[in-house]
């Protein structure tokens, strides 16, 4: 048995160092992979937006209006729904959580006399749940029809859902939000706020192509981006200047005014339900651009 030479031992030891170093650069990647994820996890969803406790629980309290928990998320729907049975499913935006459209949703479904379903998103990201829709639509069988919409992330995705389900969405409504694919063969309206320095306004104005030949876009007067839910904490906002109590009410007056006119979804009461719309849909409530 011969000894090893001293090559042989140089060679072994520097095979050990390499199993090491790779060893630690492996455990290393996976320590910031975990973190990376935990981090991601910890700001999209355990710091989400959520709306005052306060709030939600008005909107509970609310007899106008009928509130339950599914999908993660919440159904609304008038208290006195009537016979007709038409159904918004409204994907939140970026990390904000489903309670912080709550305000909104009874406002619309109050006034334009329809079911709002606000779904939860994997971890608040409608990207990474654009088929939510689907389980919506099956679990609702009274609703016979749909229009589909979304705040600022939620709206995008709210497009791709319309555009590969056109047999099963009548409608698409996106607010402070723009399509990144092209829809057709639908009823479409974006809204935005004045004061909504989160949309990319450019993006937006490139991208109305890709929106139904007669599609309608409405401004309201002094809303902000955050305003499409009530939160607050917005990462590139500017300040109202109206009330987020304000501005869901006009909101909810452009919405249902838009339902009656393209999808001919009108309460009997519209009259009173859309007073502050003018005829020519201009003034206080919005403005059309197109």
């Amino acid at each position: 048995m011969h000894a090893p030479s001293r090559d042989d031992v140089r060679a072994w030891v520097a095979n050990r160092s390499l199993r090491r170093i790779a060893i630690r650069v492996a455990v290393a990647v996976a320590v910031l992979a975990v973190m990376g994820t935990l981090g991601f996890y910890a700001y999209f969803e355990l710091l989400a937006h959520h709306a005052p406790d306060d709030v939600r629980e008005s909107v509970r309290a609310d007899a106008n209006v009928s509130v339950s928990e599914r999908y993660g998320g919440y159904v609304v729907s008038d208290a006195d729904p009537g016979d007709e049975h038409l159904g918004l499913v409204f994907y939140p935006g970026g990390r904000v959580a489903p309670d912080a459209y709550l305000p909104m949703a009874a406002q619309v479904a109050e006034r334009a006399n329809v079911t709002v379903v606000v779904p939860e998103m994997r971890v608040n990201l409608a990207v990474l749940s654009p088929g939510r829709a689907d389980a919506v639509v099956e679990g609702e069988p009274t609703v016979s029809r749909w229009v589909v919409g979304g705040h600022s992330l939620g709206g995008a995705m709210a497009c791709r859902y319309a555009g590969s389900h056109g047999e099963t969405v009548d409608g698409l409504l996106l607010v402070g939000s723009y399509c990144d694919r092209p829809v057709r063969e639908l009823s479409a309206l974006a809204v935005l706020g004045t004061r909504d320095a989160v949309l990319d306004r450019d993006r937006f104005a490139a991208n109305r192509a890709f929106l139904p030949p007669d599609h309608t876009v409405r401004r309201i007067e002094g809303m902000n981006h955050s305003q499409a839910g009530w939160y607050t904490g917005q990462r590139g906002g500017q300040p109202a200047r109206i009330s987020t109590a304000a501005a869901h009410h006009r909101l909810a007056a452009v919405v249902a005014e838009w339902l009656c006119r393209d999808l001919d979804h009108c309460p009997d009461d519209r009259t009173d339900r859309q007073r502050d719309v003018t005829s020519s849909r201009t003034g206080p409530v919005g403005v059309p651009v197109r």
